[in-house]
């Protein structure tokens, strides 16, 4: 099997940016319990646009953001994803665009070949062959909130008129 890292596209210029969150904002949002009444709460993030500002079909940073019409296409891959609405506002143009809180299941996928940072930050990641079952997932054990999917997740993007996605292939081993 195949599998890559959905990246943003950074050749496209004057890209919507949220405002920054600390990790640990972003890791209790992206672990939060199904039943928390948190979830089903909107999260409000405020971004500044100027007249060019484009607003890609996909945000990586400080959350993995989906636009609607990605949110579709992935969930005919992955019914059972679950998602949270993320409104991106901004005060000064009194704009507010929906987008959609990624949050796959996490996956305990990482080979033993996988390299490391002093920090514990990803340096090399290596995936074990066959032990990944879900088409969009998270790995268990990374600190970065990276968004991985298989090969067919991948071609389906790629062949429509998304703006602001790359895919990276991910090393995999027996």
């Amino acid at each position: 099997m195949r599998y890559f890292r959905l990246i943003v596209d950074e050749r496209v210029k004057n890209r919507v940016e949220p405002a920054a969150m600390s990790p640990l904002q972003v890791k209790d949002i992206l672990t939060e319990n199904q039943g928390q009444k948190q979830q089903e709460d909107p999260l409000f993030l405020a971004v500044h646009t100027h007249p060019q500002t484009v607003y890609p079909d996909f945000l990586e940073f400080p959350l993995p953001l989906a636009s609607d019409r990605m949110k579709s296409l992935l969930e005919k891959y992955m019914p059972g994803l679950e998602w949270r609405a993320a409104i991106l506002t901004d005060f000064k143009q009194a704009r507010q665009d929906l987008y959609w809180l990624l949050r796959p299941p996490l996956v305990d996928c990482l080979s033993e070949q996988t390299e490391w940072h002093p920090n514990h930050t990803l340096k090399r990641l290596v995936l074990r062959q066959g032990e990944v079952e879900s088409p969009v997932f998270r790995i268990r054990g990374l600190i970065e909130p990276y968004i991985y999917i298989h090969l067919a997740v991948a071609e389906s993007l790629l062949r429509r008129s998304f703006t602001g996605i790359r895919v990276q292939r991910v090393e995999t081993k027996a």
